[in-house]
């Protein structure tokens, strides 16, 4: 059994590491360019499951957020469910759902996504490692209620893809006998 200094210092791992995935949400929302980069390593990775981004580095992550910070609007960003499994003292990994409301273009938007990450602690601070964005939707708030019963139900650079959750997981398929 771990010693009673093992335990509280997992619980504050763990507790630092949900405000990692916060301050990520802050971040983004308040167009804060290198208080966001700085919550990665310097070799991260980060993308979407789809593929459509990958990005190595923290240069690229800035090069490419410096672009996409300008084209949002009004954004909020919540995490939601946050699970963490820890592989040794400097490294986790885990996965948190959340949504976000924005306006972009003059338009009300929602999605709701579930990150998958890799966190490792360097200079006794925890960052990402890696992080990987799935969208269950990304739709404009005036096709939500009719979006949300379809397949096709998320955005992404201006034509309307498949969603990648949940039909794109594993259990998913096994269960409606997809693949």
């Amino acid at each position: 059994m771990a010693s009673i200094e093992e335990r509280v210092q997992r619980l504050e791992d763990r507790e630092a590491i949900r405000d990692l995935v916060a301050a990520y949400c802050r971040a983004i929302d308040d167009r804060d360019l290198e208080g966001f980069v700085a919550l990665y390593t310097e070799n991260c990775v980060h993308g979407q499951r789809d593929g459509s981004l990958h990005l190595e580095g923290r240069a690229a992550l800035r090069e490419h957020y410096a672009g996409r910070f300008l084209q949002y609007g009004f954004t909020l960003h919540t995490p939601h469910a946050h699970v963490i499994e820890f592989d040794g003292p400097n490294e986790a990994h885990g996965w948190v759902s959340g949504h976000a409301e924005m306006g972009l273009e003059g338009e009300g938007w929602l999605a709701a996504f579930r990150y998958t990450d890799a966190y490792r602690r360097e200079d006794g601070v925890w960052r990402f490692a890696q992080r990987e964005l799935a969208t269950y939707y990304y739709l404009r708030m005036a096709d939500l209620a009719d979006g949300l019963g379809q397949t096709m139900r998320k955005h992404r650079q201006g034509r309307l893809m498949a969603a990648d959750l949940p039909e794109g997981l594993e259990t998913y398929k096994a269960l409606h006998g997809l693949g």
